[in-house]
């Protein structure tokens, strides 16, 4: 045994002290000038016992080890965390894109209202679906949205938008956080106005509704903007509230409130020119109908009423020429939609045909942007999203007409 253990387990025994009587207190002398300097004080040795400390070699040697092994182990982390960091990318900050009239865009309509176990739905066109069946609130979703349209060409999605704090709101949030550190650009096809959830519609509260987009999104660094500013498009402009107004004076007055310096662009959907003195250009969504299955062939006769607009104005509007893979509506009538009741019709796909006429008559109207009917819109059947009929056959052939629309 060592003999600091014999010393812990060795009984020290108690000293009683005895306290002498308390003496009587002798005055304190005063100091004099010749009194001699003060002794130092030297503590005097006291009756504790001093233990000598034994040390086990061996054990000294472990513990040496022990911490020469964990210095050597955090140097070698620190140079992993050290190489770790000077291969890092540089964090970016997301990047705002500007886009202005030279700039050959392509950008599809998007749809963000479709649900998981929906895909079987009776007005899902054709009985098709998905490749890869989705739930369009999931941001993987759209973020995989986004990808597959970047690598065809396409610059941005139109997410047809119904209003604050619907899902579609919440999508599009999405969507713009998703396409951040790209050039993939984004905004809404205004619906509010149409919404069947919408409150009693007026004047005021659907300038309100614009303005709460232009607030809450319009300096996002992926929103859409054209010579710096932002760019929203309406669809469905004939379908206003009854006010007395002409559909453009109901709309003017909207756009007085919200935007009386026209510092944003608004795109409306329609062939009727009158439009233009409120709106900053034209795009046709359905180019092809029942009574006119080839309506797309007239796409230069309505750019042609674009471009004289502007030039009898000299403002500046824009024209978007738009292409489409086919048309089929014949099962949406079994539940009802926010769409204006129309005679259902299928144009066939011709096996692709049918996608390259829509793309040459819009070319040949010359568009300032190129806009696909649509990315995703499964009810009227105009979808290029891979699909269980026709795989990703569409989705290649809207990369080849982009290419060609970007390099022309």
């Amino acid at each position: 045994m060592s003999g600091i253990a014999q010393f812990l387990q060795t009984s020290t025994p108690t000293a009683t002290a005895t306290l002498p009587p308390p003496a009587t207190p002798t005055p304190i002398p005063l100091p004099t000038a010749n009194l001699a300097p003060p002794t130092p004080f030297i503590p005097t040795p006291t009756s504790t016992r001093v233990v000598r400390q034994e040390f086990d070699p061996a054990a000294t040697a472990q513990a040496a080890q022990r911490a020469t092994a964990r210095a050597e182990e955090s140097a070698t982390a620190l140079v992993q965390i050290q190489t770790l960091l000077a291969a890092r990318p540089t964090p970016k900050t997301p990047r705002t894109v500007f886009h202005s009239r030279d700039s050959r865009l392509a950008l599809a309509q998007y749809f963000a209202w479709f649900d998981g176990d929906g895909w079987n739905d009776c007005n899902i066109s054709a009985g098709d679906k998905p490749l890869q069946p989705y739930n369009s609130d999931d941001p993987a979703t759209i973020a995989r949205h986004i990808q597959m349209a970047r690598e065809v060409g396409l610059d941005g999605f139109l997410l047809h938008w119904f209003g604050p704090g619907d899902r579609t709101d919440r999508n599009f949030e999405t969507l713009l956080n998703k396409s951040q550190w790209s050039d993939f650009t984004s905004t809404i096809v205004f619906s509010y106005h149409i919404w069947h959830a919408a409150p009693t519609l007026n004047q005021q509260n659907i300038a309100a509704t614009i303005r709460y987009v232009l607030d809450r999104y319009g300096g996002h660094p992926n929103f859409l903007y054209l010579d710096g500013k932002p760019v929203l498009f309406f669809i469905d402009v004939y379908r206003t509230p009854a006010t007395g107004q002409t559909p453009p004076q109901f709309w003017a007055a909207v756009r007085d409130e919200v935007d009386p310096q026209r510092q944003s662009w608004w795109i409306a959907e329609g062939l009727d020119a009158s439009y233009l003195a409120v709106f900053d250009g034209l795009f046709v969504f359905k180019i092809t109908h029942a009574d006119y299955p080839n309506d797309y062939l007239k796409a230069s006769r309505w750019a042609g009423r674009v471009e004289q607009w502007e030039q009898q104005t000299g403002q500046p509007k824009l024209w978007l020429g738009t292409i489409s893979p086919g048309w089929d509506d014949l099962r949406a009538g079994c539940r009802a939609d926010v769409r204006v009741p129309n005679t259902p019709h299928r144009r066939d796909r011709e096996d692709g045909a049918l996608f390259q006429a829509t793309f040459d008559a819009a070319l040949a109207s010359n568009p300032d942007w190129l806009l696909l009917s649509s990315f995703n819109e499964w009810v009227e059947g105009t979808y290029i999203e891979p699909s269980v009929q026709y795989g990703d056959k569409y989705l290649e052939l809207t990369k080849e007409l982009v290419t060609t629309f970007k390099t022309r």
